[in-house]
């Protein structure tokens, strides 16, 4: 092994300073020493919160159905879910906080574009 406090002598030719080494094996294998691997590497959202990391289902499903209030059907479903997610996260057993946060707005949105447009069609009408 080189020493890094020791000055280091630059040569012209560098083929000369080159061991030949097989490719595949790392300088700690040839000295019969074990290679030392990296520990897994955490999020640093995980690592700071100290949470499990799983995300709620429920949340992002209820996202998802909220976000497609167009349907009307899916809207109920959304907001159930949203609250549904919010109390998981909340509990600390999930993430996913801001999923089922505009799970509930959007769902909400989704109501009130409802019944504006029902209050429009039944002004017309009449």
């Amino acid at each position: 092994m080189l020493n890094p406090a020791a000055p280091v002598e630059k040569t012209k030719s560098y083929s000369a300073d080159r061991t030949t080494e097989p490719a595949n094996e790392s300088p700690d294998a040839a000295e019969g020493k074990a290679p030392v691997t990296p520990p897994a590497s955490t999020s640093s959202a995980t690592a700071a919160t100290g949470s499990s990391g799983k995300l709620s289902v429920s949340a992002i499903v209820g996202f998802v159905l909220s976000g497609l209030g167009f349907f009307l059907i899916t809207v109920p479903f959304g907001i159930w879910l949203g609250y549904r997610g919010r109390t998981e996260t909340a509990a600390g057993s999930h993430e996913g906080g801001p999923f089922a946060k505009w799970a509930i707005v959007l769902g909400w949105l989704w109501v009130a574009f409802w019944l504006l447009a029902l209050l429009s069609y039944l002004w017309i009408l009449l």
